[in-house]
């Protein structure tokens, strides 16, 4: 029988255990409270924040655009959790391609590693049955974004959320 390591029991890590499990029960709470009213059909969504939150973090700019995506996929979850049948999320508009060229490249980069992600089986694709439809015009983005949106559009479009 293998001994346990006395380094992987920290205060710390116990805590963190104890902080993620409480806050995973309220959210399970505040989303039963939540279903017992009238839910919305269509939510719309505005990714809007996530650079002013990287600067405030004092964060690279990539990291705070990265969790701002984290946070958009528990927020779905959730949405899907209380039975709202679409979510519009509104990611990148023309403006933002008069940010700093290093930015836009890493917001590209970013946008088709998780169109691949979202076309590639998940638990958004999979458990919840969403499908993936990417509207505006997409010959402005670069070629390798297009296509990661085209695979993510045909890989879910018979998709029908669950």
């Amino acid at each position: 029988m293998e001994e346990a390591n006395p380094a992987s029991f920290s205060p710390l890590s116990s805590l963190i255990s104890l902080y993620s499990s409480v806050c995973g029960y309220f959210c399970r709470l505040f989303i039963r409270i939540l279903a017992v009213g009238p839910i919305p059909e269509h939510i719309a969504i505005i990714m809007d924040g996530n650079r002013r939150y990287a600067d405030r973090s004092r964060i690279d700019r990539t990291r705070g655009h990265l969790y701002g995506y984290d946070r958009l996929i528990g927020t779905l979850e959730n949405c899907l959790q209380l039975g709202v049948k679409y979510v519009t999320v509104y990611a990148f508009s023309i403006d933002n391609f008069r940010r700093p060229a290093d930015e836009v490249s890493a917001l590209m980069n970013l946008m088709e590693e998780k169109l691949d992600h979202l076309g590639n089986s998940n638990r958004l694709t999979q458990e919840f049955g969403v499908r993936v439809q990417v509207l505006g015009d997409l010959s402005l983005l670069p070629s390798n974004v297009r296509a990661a949106a085209e695979r993510a559009m045909v890989a879910t479009k018979q998709n029908r959320c669950t």
